[in-house]
């Protein structure tokens, strides 16, 4: 079948212009796939050049055999280093350094038959007219097309687990086009198929990167999105507890410390990372309520009377009112509403008795309580440690969780030098 140079040529120059502007604009590619994709598009573009010499040769009306059977045996030699580097890059993610040197085995058999022509016909050969045939051989130089074809099926799909069903949908349809591309050149007698399927593989696997990328992308924007809602979630949380504690005079960082206790705890108890998320905001905010208690009341240095201490234990209430509008994170009302709440039953505002409390509440309890102790008021300083362990001693199963209570000493204990306390 006769081609045109135009026919010939246009279709790779295109493909190989496309990939290249790839490369160019995607320069943060890792350096071993920016390399196979020279090395591919070098390889098509001399298996081109070749080509054309053979058209050229073909064409001359002088006896070119040698020639022409040098230019068919390298372009039979190239054809499986470009399947070869094919192979390499969609397998990028196997373990491809187990079977880069098998891999090479049906390349380098393909050179001895390619080569083979200058001794025997058995290959294939070209007559007194410059005509191509195949011999009897001839489909050796075709089975290196099923042997790598196999191969990057094979190791592709024994990796179920680690590919992408996209990928996996990307590499049996370049196994269709290389398929078709090889037995394509056997019936239309042109060398010029298989590079076309070649190029057109990698047209394909362009697309599937630039597919992995625009994913990529708007994952990592969504991250990215996340991460900054995240730090003004927490920011406002933040400042929202230091309003509220700079109320008190007395409470400095009080909200902050519990916070971070409560995380501590939780971590200590193999919560999740999501639970510590949560547990720390809730400690935040678990004495939200006192903005709505006069600061009379709050600051006043003397004892309570009965109204003023009625007042000052509704503001778990208030608190609980206040947190339960936000609905992204339904719970987070729970430390605000239940940190007063006793393990015995005889805490406030609703009386709750052992486990009918919050697991958070509960942490949440332990926290207040040893940060109230390590904290200076009006009337004392910061207790001394171990009057704090002997309290803490004390408050358990009555005030206090016996479980997280001993998380809360097992701290004490490795605090040797007295830090977790307001400096």
């Amino acid at each position: 079948m006769e081609y045109d140079y135009f026919t010939i040529n246009f279709f790779p120059i295109i493909g190989i212009a496309f990939l290249m502007i790839f490369l160019w604009r995607n320069s943060h590619l890792e350096n071993v796939i920016r390399r196979t994709f020279y090395m591919l598009s070098a390889l098509v573009l001399i298996e081109l050049c070749i080509y054309n010499m053979e058209l050229i040769l073909s064409n001359d009306t002088r006896n070119q055999r040698f020639l022409l059977t040098l230019m068919t045996a390298l372009g039979y030699t190239i054809r499986p280093l470009m399947l070869y580097f094919l192979v390499t890059l969609i397998l990028r993610n196997e373990s491809i350094s187990k079977v880069q040197i098998p891999l090479l085995i049906p390349f380098i058999v393909n050179i001895f038959f390619s080569f083979s022509a200058f001794f025997t016909p058995m290959t294939f050969f070209y007559d007194s007219h410059n005509v191509f045939h195949r011999g009897v051989f001839g489909w050796t130089t075709h089975i290196v097309v099923i042997i790598y074809l196999s191969v990057m099926l094979m190791l592709s799909f024994s990796h179920r687990e680690k590919k992408l069903k996209f990928e996996q949908v990307i590499i049996v349809e370049i196994a269709a086009i290389l398929l078709i591309g090889a037995f394509a050149e056997s019936f239309l007698h042109s060398y010029a198929v298989l590079r076309y399927a070649i190029v057109l593989s990698l047209i394909f696997y362009y697309m599937f990167f630039q597919t992995e990328m625009y994913k990529d992308e708007i994952i990592d924007k969504h991250i990215e999105q996340n991460q900054m809602t995240e730090r003004f979630t927490l920011q406002m949380v933040t400042a929202l507890a230091r309003t509220v504690d700079a109320k008190d005079s007395y409470t400095n960082g009080h909200s902050q410390r519990v916070a971070d206790y409560s995380k501590e705890i939780a971590r200590r108890l193999n919560k999740n990372a999501e639970f510590q998320r949560r547990i720390y905001y809730m400690g935040l905010l678990h004495d939200i309520g006192k903005i709505g208690i006069p600061d009379y009341i709050i600051n006043k240095t003397a004892k309570l009377n009965d109204e003023e201490f009625h007042t000052i234990k509704s503001h778990p209430v208030i608190g609980a009112e206040v947190l339960q509008s936000i609905t992204e994170m339904p719970n987070l009302y729970f430390g605000a509403r239940w940190h007063h709440e006793r393990y015995d039953g005889r805490g406030y505002p609703d009386g709750l008795k052992g486990d009918e409390i919050p697991l958070e509440a509960r942490i949440i309890a332990v926290a207040d309580v040893y940060d109230a102790m390590t904290s200076k008021r009006s009337y004392r300083d910061v207790l001394p440690q171990d009057v704090v362990r002997e309290e803490m001693e004390k408050a358990k199963r009555t005030q206090l969780d016996p479980y997280i209570a001993n998380i809360m000493l097992d701290m004490i204990n490795e605090d040797k030098n007295y830090l977790l306390r307001e400096k």
